[in-house]
């Protein structure tokens, strides 16, 4: 498991709690988008077997939460919405090297990591604190999911790259995600 080196304070909680069809949209998008960025890497690397199968089911798995997320807003009498930039993934992603395939690759794999282990902490405060107890169930299943996931990424990256090389960079890019997340507005966004 991923120890992340900031926590996400309290605050964002309560911000969900009282906007919370702003933040199942905001979900939904990034449930979609997850999907898309699995199959992207298992299109830039179709050769690496164990990555591409593990990325297809990853869609697969993303897709039926996306899913699950879009019949929660149709309950609401909502839909989905237009994507909006995201300001933790784009400082995110350019923390990866792209100096060469091999080592944008474990970039991508680790980074992909730390944003899902983020997702892991913030869903289980939701499966702690949202006031509904079936979204609370909800999302007590996703944070079981995106526990499998975080630990997917870094697993891969060690499969593909020297063990020790994948744990120093990881302990750069965890330094450098509490400094992104540290300066985030709170907001009612999955990041």
């Amino acid at each position: 498991m991923l120890r992340l080196r900031h926590d996400t304070p309290a605050e964002w909680l309560d911000c969900v709690n009282a906007n919370l069809g702003a933040f199942l949209q905001d979900h939904a998008s990034n449930e979609r988008k997850v999907a898309t960025s699995a199959l992207t890497l298992a299109t830039h690397y179709p050769f690496r077997d164990e990555l591409v199968g593990a990325m297809i089911e990853l869609a697969r798995e993303e897709l039926e939460h996306f899913h699950q997320v879009w019949e929660l807003l149709r309950g609401m009498g909502m839909s989905l919405a237009l994507d909006a930039p995201d300001p933790y993934m784009k400082p995110i992603m350019k923390l990866a090297r792209r100096r060469d395939h091999e080592h944008y690759l474990m970039d991508r794999l680790l980074l992909f990591g730390m944003v899902e282990a983020r997702g892991c902490e913030r869903f289980r405060m939701l499966s702690e604190g949202l006031k509904d107890p079936q979204l609370r169930e909800f999302y007590a299943e996703l944070t079981r999911c995106e526990a499998r996931h975080h630990g997917l990424f870094v697993r891969l990256a060690k499969t593909y790259f020297d063990p020790a090389d994948v744990v120093s960079r990881l302990d750069e890019l965890l330094d450098a995600e509490a400094e992104v997340s540290r300066g985030l507005a709170v907001r009612p966004a999955l990041h």
